[in-house]
């Protein structure tokens, strides 16, 4: 990992051109360390040696050209998230259809407009810290996999291995790189298991939630041995509720297998077993007793035991099930294998599991305290809970609705755009403008989604100590474009600083506040921002002078996909803004709510946060 020596972000500057460069770093050292390179091939080296946070990429240069530099970037593991801005004067489609191949983020078009670069790179990143944000989740959600001490496997239901801790790798024998997305059933289960192994598969895929059911099954290790594995599974259901998988927790007991075979065969070993074993008679009487199984129900001595009969060591209910379940199978069988609830000498019950086989008139009875066993049993049940809604999964979401749901929409927007610039038709580039709105709005309401999403999915959030004061003030810098546009003037009732206890992801409610306050305030008036010291706690308010919100409104305002009922018309939103401001305020355990605004008409939205 590389550690960066300067807090501030770092933009790495690639122009043969060294005023351009110098023109560059004019309007960025201010509040960024700036990186120059002058060739493609210099620029590869200072980005794999310093990593900078945003690259800005000169397109025609001598040797290697920007699209080359950018493609070597994002096919690099290391460097692919680093956002890269094409700088070129080559404004033409097919020069930005090439930049797209290439892997850009985004455009830059010389000469360069400083408000514009300014907007550009703070918006890059904001996104690039909340993908960092969410690689040290998804990172945090797998160490807690890799510290069980069981394997642990995530197969979907196509049967592959979509996800595999540090203990299973150990003892498959493989890299990560070699088992994620691979059949489980065709490439580590020997073929003469296959049928039982599949068969406990589908049957875990197809029971409730609650149902966990335990298997025995051999696994094939990459030096083509074999290791047996004692299986827990357990279904795992989407957000819809349908099963998407089957969650498998395996222990390793091999050795455990060739001991209890051992056993069968001498009775020293079943001296030396770490099971309780016992051999009754025909009458139920005890036989024999090992120090295991004394031990276990908390007796010093094996002839504590001996000439006694079985029953001393249950209960009532366990005794009955004994009698009219348990015994009647064994008798029919030859074997049974279960669990119990097993009385100890002072009282106490305890969980075992309980394997009889017929010994000549009698039995032979392999016993284990599994009390151990139900606590990971319970832990894998906080697993599978915490998979159902971990960052893992919510990613997958989000990258659906990013992908395979916003690139179309991208690509529809695109052409739009195009055709309104060439259409001449005063009827068709009314219908274009409206497909246009609409698209844009489909995007909007599709990254709301994917934030909605991955927020939901969160139960805690890292804090540090920053400067409220300075986050809102660099959020309402954004926005002044809208205000210049409807002329309304932004009141910044703050001084000096603020410090609090805050994640990143914060800025989000600052940043719908204002911009709602200046989508629904009128025209030359003003939108007025406050933070008020509540002793523990900082009040940020933002009001405005628009039309207000009635009482039952306020109830349901910051309810998912909720707009208001007197809303204008002409103002489009997804509904999510204030359901993602609530939450990330939730997370960080303060209040949001709205009130009338105390100066007269209009509305005022508010929120708390912890003092650092």
């Amino acid at each position: 990992m590389i550690m960066k020596s300067s807090a501030r972000p770092r933009i790495l500057v690639v122009d043969d051109e060294p005023m351009n460069v110098e023109l560059l770093q004019a309007y960025l050292q201010l509040d960024y360390d700036v990186l120059s390179a002058h060739n493609g091939q210099d620029a590869l080296e200072i980005v794999f040696r310093e990593v900078p946070d945003i690259v800005l990429l000169d397109v025609m240069m001598p040797g290697i050209n920007g699209y080359q530099v950018c493609e070597q970037l994002k096919s690099s593991e290391r460097t692919q998230f680093i956002p890269v801005v094409l700088v070129t004067a080559l404004s033409g489609r097919e020069d930005r259809l090439k930049g797209i191949e290439a892997g850009a983020d985004d455009f830059l078009t010389k000469p360069v407009d400083r408000l514009e670069l300014k907007m550009r790179v703070r918006s890059l990143l904001r996104i690039k810290d909340l993908h960092d944000n969410l690689i040290r989740e998804r990172d945090q959600a797998q160490n807690y996999l890799d510290v069980a001490a069981v394997m642990l496997l995530l197969i979907d239901r196509e049967q592959k291995i979509r996800l595999i801790n540090k203990r299973g790798l150990e003892i498959l024998g493989y890299e990560e790189s070699e088992v994620l997305g691979k059949d489980f059933f065709f490439d580590f289960i020997p073929e003469s298991n296959v049928p039982g192994m599949k068969n406990y598969f589908l049957n875990a895929l197809e029971s409730s939630e609650k149902t966990i059911d335990y298997y025995e099954c051999p696994v094939v290790t990459k030096q083509d041995g074999q290791r047996m594995i004692s299986w827990y599974s357990k279904s795992l259901t989407d957000e819809n509720g349908k099963t998407s998988g089957v969650l498998f927790s395996g222990q390793d007991i091999t050795i455990r297998k060739r001991a209890e075979e051992k056993l069968r065969k001498q009775t020293r070993a079943m001296e030396a077993s770490i099971d309780g074993m016992a051999i009754m008679d025909e009458n139920s009487i005890y036989t024999y007793v090992n120090d295991a199984h004394a031990r276990i129900f908390g007796y010093e001595n094996p002839d504590e035991l001996i000439g006694k009969k079985w029953d001393i060591l249950y209960k009532d209910p366990e005794i009955k099930k004994l009698k009219k379940e348990i015994l009647p199978e064994f008798r029919t069988r030859g074997k049974w294998k279960g669990e119990l609830l097993g009385k100890k000498k002072d009282g106490t019950l305890f969980y075992q599991e309980v394997s009889l086989t017929a010994l000549d008139k009698g039995l032979i009875s392999v016993v284990r305290d599994v009390s151990k066993r139900k606590e990971v049993e319970a832990r894998l049940n906080q697993y599978a809970s915490q998979l159902k809604n971990s960052n893992e999964l919510k990613d997958l979401f989000t990258d659906i609705l990013r992908h395979d749901l916003l690139n179309p929409a991208g690509v529809v927007k695109g052409f739009t755009d195009v055709l309104l610039n060439d259409e001449t038709d005063d009827r068709k580039k009314y219908k274009l403008q409206l497909i246009n709105s609409n698209v844009s709005r489909l995007i909007e309401m599709i990254e709301s989604a994917a934030r909605f999403a991955r927020l939901e999915g969160m139960d805690e959030l890292e804090f540090k100590s920053m400067d409220l004061a300075a986050i809102i003030r660099n959020v309402a810098a954004d926005f002044e474009p809208q205000l210049f546009d409807k002329n309304i003037k932004l009141d910044m009732n703050i001084s000096g600083s603020h410090p609090a206890m805050l994640n990143p992801l914060i800025d989000g409610v600052f940043i719908n506040f204002i911009s709602n306050a200046i989508k629904y305030g009128p025209s030359d008036s003003t939108v007025t921002v406050t933070v008020e010291d509540l002793g523990d706690e900082w009040k940020v308010m933002v009001s405005d002078l628009g039309e207000g919100i009635s009482d039952k409104d306020k109830k349901l305002i910051f309810n998912r996909f909720q707009r208001l009922t007197e809303k204008k018309k002409a103002v489009k939103g997804s509904g999510l803004g204030l359901a993602i401001a609530k939450r990330i305020v939730e997370l960080h355990g303060g209040n949001i709510g709205v009130d009338d605004n105390p100066a007269g008409k209009g509305s005022m939205f508010w929120a708390t946060v912890k003092k650092a």
